[in-house]
Parts: C-alpha cells; sequence; structure tokens
C-alpha cells in the first residue's frame, strides 16, 4: 500500500514540475461535474453473486499538461459518493486529440474509500483501490467541454457489511461537463 501512495504521490509532483514551459507544455487548470452512475459487484457472506446500483452526481478539479501536438497528460482530483458512502478519486489519464473537437483518453485511476476517515463509520472496505478509466470529450470552444468516461474497478476493495458486500469491484459510468481556465 505505502509503494502505491509513493508511485502516485511521485507521479503528482513531476506532472506539476515547475520549469520554464513552452505554449504546448503550459500546464491548464480546470473544474468539471456530472451524473455518475455506480454498480458495485461482490459476494454475499454465502458466497453467491450481489451487488448495487446507485446514481448521485461527481465533483472534479483537473490539471492537464500538453506533451505533444496533440496528446496532453491529465490527473484530477473527484469527489463522488452513492447511498452512504464516499469516495475520494485520483485518475491519470492520457489523452490524444482526434481533431480539433473530438479527443479519448485512458489511464489508471486510485479510489480513495473516504469513509475509511469517518470515525463514526465502521467501514470494513480497504482504504486504497485501483481501476482502469477510458472515455472520451468534446471540446464546444476554447475553455467548454463535454465528457463521457467509464472505469472499471481491478482490485477488490468494497466490504460492506450491512448491505452483505464482500470483496466488491465498483464500477462507474460518467457523463459531464467541465470548464479549463
Amino acid at each position: 500500500m505505502k509503494k502505491k501512495i509513493f508511485a502516485t504521490i511521485t507521479l503528482l509532483v513531476l506532472f506539476f514540475e515547475p520549469h520554464a514551459q513552452s505554449e504546448k507544455n503550459k500546464i491548464i487548470f480546470g473544474i468539471k461535474g456530472g451524473y455518475n452512475h455506480t454498480v458495485i459487484n461482490g459476494y454475499e457472506t454465502n458466497g453467491g453473486k450481489t451487488g448495487f446500483v446507485g446514481s448521485t452526481i461527481y465533483g472534479s478539479l483537473f490539471g492537464e499538461r500538453g506533451i505533444g501536438e496533440n496528446k496532453f497528460l491529465g490527473a484530477e482530483a473527484t469527489f463522488s459518493w452513492v447511498n452512504d458512502w464516499n469516495f475520494l478519486e485520483m485518475p491519470v489519464h492520457l489523452r490524444q486529440m482526434l481533431n480539433r473537437q473530438i479527443s479519448i483518453f485512458a489511464g489508471p485511476k486510485l479510489d480513495v474509500a473516504a469513509d475509511k476517515f469517518d470515525k463514526t463509520k465502521e467501514s470494513e472496505s480497504r482504504l486504497l483501490g485501483i481501476s482502469a478509466e477510458a472515455g472520451a470529450q468534446y471540446d464546444f470552444g476554447r475553455h467548454l467541454f463535454g465528457e463521457v468516461k467509464y472505469s472499471v474497478g481491478v482490485t477488490r476493495n468494497f466490504n460492506d457489511a450491512p448491505f452483505d458486500i464482500n470483496n466488491g469491484r465498483r464500477n462507474n459510468f460518467r457523463f459531464g461537463s467541465g470548464y479549463r481556465f
């Protein structure tokens, strides 16, 4: 677990490392948000398959840096929740422009079970999980864009005794919009 945290911090430090930048290497910051649909697939205590489905909204702060003519490296911090569960997610994406308005992106995502920090909740989920995320963006202009993305839980880190969900994977489908400053 310490290796995962160290690797994430190292990646973020390298991403935001200050040095002389050309116009294409300029870091752009922004916000985004929208609709979040979550599916948690797991197992009951007796071994049968079970799960949970829920929908809410999400919000993100992000930074993005040009690393090539039509390529960008981005990192974000996303807060989402479903039912009584709270999550902080930190994806890192490589985004490729297909034309002047459409781009695709993909990358790993670190999922943090924020409920682990709430002493009143007795969360049995692991603190950290890993997901794979992919999606597409459509630029409406220089600042405004729309996006759709899907993430698949790689690790089985979700456990909830009241719902009898053990070793669950959390998958998300999201669509929303964002603004680059």
